[in-house]
């Protein structure tokens, strides 16, 4: 018996699933409701992506078995329709759809998956106990008669391995933010991280050209930058903002050690294009430096001014350092900190966990709209760029795990 566990994305597996529904809601008429009247008519309805999944379990290539998940609360993940066709049963798929949930749940960052089903399908809840879910409350009202509340709460994925995180300077010289940023780094790496912070500086350099009376000129969000402004941002960058993140860091006890992609030629930069002056784009990192350093107990903390090919200094945006370095040190994660939690559905719950396409499509249906666009498109470019996960979210979502992590297809 060969059993494989498939996403019901197409008309055809839409209808295979309904069908495996009905056989479901027909073993139970007299707990049929109108919510269940709702969901074969409205496949995949709630269910959809991306707040939701559906899932075929196939024995020898033929459907025999379902289950379902819909975000319930920004936190919870409510599984829904698991159900195994009676001369499959006993065979560990239900265990292994359930299971199948439960992954997706944690790798979105939700903390509790949580479950309703009739009081005498002991088997079920033998199987759910089993998996580590316990009775709670009712967190959801309905009307079917005799149900039960399980719950299973989700340790949070705790942050492993090599992951790149990038945060703007807009707010680096507020002693607040600084402070409580460089806990949130201590604690990832209290909890088995090995980070590599990124940072910005934008905002103080433009307040030190408004002093040197040098005119601020962007174009698509880069900033023009003549041999004056360069300078004025080697100042800025590698100085003042790196050296005050270092200071913050290692008051959090993080052995933080500043650096700019100019030191030992860290990183490479070629110009972008002569309109814009001494701006250039990343195109290779010293890799085996940065690991040597994390070897050694280091955080490299790297303002994004880089070592031209051609010997000049370039002001490189930090986004694309971020994305480069995190593609270079194969990172586990690459995370935005920004002002906003993450991305946020019309209903302004927050999506956890966002692909491609589902971006463009709440782009083109207006979902996604204003400054979210170019914080959306840039995390895409992370991911083009060979980046394996990143994610979008605020100061409290880097300290928590939460925000909208975006992936490419496996």
């Amino acid at each position: 018996m060969n059993i494989e566990i498939i996403e019901a994305t197409s008309p055809e597996q839409i209808e295979q699933f309904r069908a495996l529904l009905l056989e479901y809601f027909q073993e139970r008429p007299n707990g049929f409701s109108e919510r269940m009247a709702q969901d074969l008519r409205d496949l995949p309805g709630r269910y959809a992506a991306p707040r939701g999944g559906m899932f075929l379990a196939l024995c020898d290539g033929r459907p025999v078995a379902t289950a379902a998940w819909t975000q319930h609360t920004p936190a919870l993940v409510e599984m829904k329709r698991v159900y195994v066709q009676p001369e499959h049963r006993r065979k560990g798929i239900a265990r292994a759809l359930s299971q199948h949930v439960i992954e997706i749940a944690r790798a979105r960052g939700f903390a509790q998956v949580a479950i309703s089903t009739w009081a005498d399908a002991t088997d079920a809840i033998a199987l759910y106990r089993k998996l580590g879910f316990t009775e709670i409350p009712p967190f959801k009202a309905s009307t079917v008669p005799d149900v039960i509340y399980l719950g299973l709460n989700l340790s949070p994925a705790q942050p492993s391995g090599m992951q790149v995180v990038k945060v703007s300077g807009s707010e680096l010289d507020d002693p607040a933010f600084l402070a409580q940023f460089a806990a949130a780094v201590a604690q990832m790496k209290r909890a088995g991280a090995q980070p590599i912070v990124v940072h910005g500086g934008g905002k103080e350099l433009t307040q030190l050209l408004t002093l040197m009376n040098a005119p601020t000129q962007f174009v698509d969000g880069l900033r023009v930058t003549d041999a004056k402004t360069r300078d004025a941002a080697l100042m800025v960058l590698s100085g003042l903002a790196n050296k005050r993140l270092v200071a913050a860091l290692i008051a959090q006890g993080v052995d933080a050690i500043g650096l700019s992609g100019l030191d030992a030629g860290l990183i490479r930069a070629e110009r972008l294009n002569d309109a814009l002056g001494f701006v250039g784009r990343p195109v290779g990192v010293r890799a085996t430096l940065l690991t040597a350093w994390i070897e050694q107990g280091l955080t490299p903390v790297i303002a994004p001014m880089s070592l031209g090919c051609d010997g000049e200094i370039y002001n490189v945006n930090a986004d694309h350092v971020a994305g480069a370095i995190a593609a270079a040190v194969d990172a586990d994660l690459l995370t935005f900190v920004t002002n906003v939690p993450g991305v946020f559905d019309r209903d302004k719950l927050l999506i956890p966990h966002l692909s491609a396409a589902q971006v463009e499509a709440m782009i083109a249906d207006g979902t996604i709209f204003g400054g979210m666009i170019p914080k959306v498109r840039t995390a895409l470019e992370a991911l083009d760029a060979g980046v394996r996960r990143v994610r979008i979210t605020d100061l409290a979502g880097l300290a928590s795990g939460g925000g909208t992590v975006f992936a490419s297809p496996a």
